[in-house]
């Protein structure tokens, strides 16, 4: 980092940096004389009770306070990313990368393979460990960096290796006992490629990875996601009914292992082999608490249950009639299909589901998440619905801004379509406070693009 410094993007007001007098645009040169990475090393550093910062103001100043706090206080500077130094990217040639699939004239950002250790703590997303140097190992260890989030998909060294391109990748299994022995968790996760790491590769895969637990706090196993775009790539199968029905059948016979054995399921299976098996989702006593939503395993029944929960704060009728439809990718029909039952029965409310192929990465690919613009329109296009509110669940725009992933906006959406549009919260609660925010005040809620 050297003196370049990290810009600080906001001061907390009556925070103990604002009365200090720094402000947004300063810049942190270091905390008790050291140059900071990442948001981690600063909260680390930061909490003692006596702290020195070096700051570079507007002007080319440079200040070194020295602050005395209660520990753990937080100073109230905020920063625009977590990473300060460089992105941890992604060293493998996975068999099955999913960036590898996508169509050309992608924005560059989507394009990115992180494969970082600071993001898989902080935010879930899954690495490899294979890029990991001597140096970062340390940072993990004395951060204490746990759980983090781990890609394993095969613990036979070679499958593994094959699967990620990368000979470090048969390292696993020495990995997990570095890990172990730092006294760190994971969660863990399979993408599943028939042919490749199911059958007994998986059943060795799970069973080795339930002698490490309680390291290995959990292992996830997800469908391979396969898009049009696979043209000069490894050949590979998408799961299908079958495949999904076998799986499930292991699973559930790993479930009841674990649970004799460790007191918990341990091994949970994505929401996809469900819905391809046509098998209802499992009680919410599989998840034990949900360990890999985030990864999609068990999205569809947190969501049904919680509408359950939240059923007597919804009205009995709207003050004028409404019609509402829901847009999703063809996973998530069946879940909305039911909930829009359940909303039917309010006096004044109609609501359908309109579930849209993903013509812009093909149509194996059904979860809303990746769902354009470009694919919505043409869905509103074909359809003879002239009436009534559009609902376009959040997943299926970039975080915290109104465009999708092919850069067309909502308001663009809205402007090429003809249709009333809004966007709700994609869950249970999203779509409850949505109809209650209707009962009491009549119409759509209006979105800020329109």
């Amino acid at each position: 980092m050297g003196r370049r410094g990290i810009r600080i993007e906001k001061v907390v007001p009556a925070s103990i940096a604002s009365e200090l007098g720094i402000e947004a645009g300063d810049k942190l040169l270091a905390v008790n004389r050291r140059p900071v990475k990442d948001i981690l090393e600063y909260q680390y550093y930061t909490s003692e009770e006596v702290v020195v910062l070096d700051i570079e103001k507007a002007d080319g100043e440079v200040w070194s306070i020295e602050i005395e706090k209660e520990y753990d206080e937080d100073l109230g500077l905020v920063f625009s990313g977590a990473v300060f130094d460089r992105l941890r990217t992604c060293r493998n040639r996975c068999l099955f990368c999913f960036m590898d699939q996508l169509p050309s004239g992608v924005r560059k950002s989507l394009r990115t393979k992180d494969d970082d250790y600071r993001l898989s703590f902080l935010y879930g997303n899954f690495i490899t460990l294979t890029n990991l140097d001597r140096e970062d190992w340390e940072a993990i260890a004395a951060l204490r960096l746990s759980p983090l989030y781990v890609s394993v998909h095969a613990t036979d060294s070679r499958v593994r290796a094959c699967m990620l391109g990368n000979e470090k990748g048969g390292q696993i299994i020495s990995d997990l006992n570095r890990l172990r022995d730092l006294g760190l968790q994971v969660h863990t996760q399979v993408v599943l490629c028939p042919g490749i790491n199911d059958g007994e590769v998986l059943a060795e895969t799970v069973s080795t990875l339930a002698s490490f637990w309680p390291t290995v706090l959990s292992i996830g196993i997800v469908p391979v996601g396969l898009t049009r775009y696979r043209q000069g790539l490894y050949p590979l199968q998408a799961v299908d009914k079958v495949k999904a029905q076998d799986v499930i059948t292991r699973g559930q016979a790993w479930q009841r292992q674990f649970r004799a054995e460790l007191g918990l399921g341990l091994v949970y299976l994505a929401d996809e082999f469900f819905i391809k098996a046509e098998q209802d989702f499992p009680p919410n006593e599989y998840y034990d608490g949900y360990p890999q939503i985030e990864n999609g395993i068990g999205m569809a029944r947190e969501f049904l249950d919680r509408l359950t929960e939240l059923d007597n704060d919804l009205p009995r009728e709207l003050p004028e009639r409404t019609r509402l439809t829901l847009v999703c990718g063809h996973g998530a029909r069946l879940v909305l299909e039911r909930a829009a039952r359940r909303l039917n029965r309010i006096k004044g409310l109609e609501v359908a589901v309109m579930p849209v192929s993903n013509r812009f990465f093909g149509e194996e690919v059904t979860v809303t998440g990746l769902l354009t613009g470009q694919d919505i329109e043409r869905a509103l296009a074909d359809s003879s619905d002239e009436k009534g509110i559009i609902l376009i669940p959040d997943v299926v725009l970039r975080e915290d801004h109104d465009y999708f992933l092919d850069d067309m906006t909502v308001g663009e959406l809205m402007e090429r379509s003809g249709k009333a549009i809004d966007v709700v919260e994609a869950t249970a609660d999203g779509l409850v406070n949505y109809v209650r925010r209707m009962a009491r005040e009549g119409g759509g809620v209006q979105w800020p693009g329109r």
